[in-house]
């Protein structure tokens, strides 16, 4: 009777935090051996560009050039590097580095594996108050993009680029 209980709290568990899907738990037999094994753990190299962007002008920063590819989706026509952010993150081990606009950004790795790695993102207002506080899932050696908050008369556009 207690194996049935604790195969249904794990199931609520798990099926609230959004990991149930084609997952089955083991049977009693089993229930030693773990099925999923633990994200594999390292360091990830995540770098962090801040640009202005903006729709006066038409130019993008020299230094830009890898990420353009990833900026002509959004409607800025104008791209000038801010700032450049490497941030060697580990488990437990978040970063934070400061923004213009009087901001200061957070970033913590929650997962890695052979694929991708799950990062939380915060962007924390002058006054302390959360401007941003997401989940995301960036590919291995890929990019990915947070776009805002406002910036003088555009945007700041965070390109975060996880590199293991």
């Amino acid at each position: 009777m207690a194996i049935f209980h604790l195969r249904r709290a794990l199931t609520a568990a798990l099926f609230g935090l959004g990991l149930v899907g084609g997952f089955s738990l083991p049977s009693t037999a089993q229930a030693e051996q773990p099925t999923n094994p633990a994200p594999r753990a390292g360091k990830v190299q995540v770098v962090v560009h801040v640009i202005h962007a903006t729709e006066e002008g038409n130019k993008v920063d020299p230094k830009l050039q890898s990420l353009v590819r990833y900026l002509k989706p959004l409607r800025y026509t104008n791209y000038d590097l801010l700032s450049t952010h490497e941030l060697p993150l580990g488990a437990k081990a978040p970063a934070n580095f400061s923004i213009a606009g009087d901001r200061k950004v957070l970033v913590d790795l929650l997962e890695r594996d052979d694929k991708r790695v799950r990062l939380r993102v915060q962007v924390v207002g002058a006054k302390g108050q959360k401007l941003l506080d997401t989940t995301l899932s960036v590919p291995r050696n890929g990019t990915f993009i947070v776009a805002g908050p406002k910036y003088g008369k555009g945007v700041l556009v965070l390109p975060l680029t996880a590199k293991y």
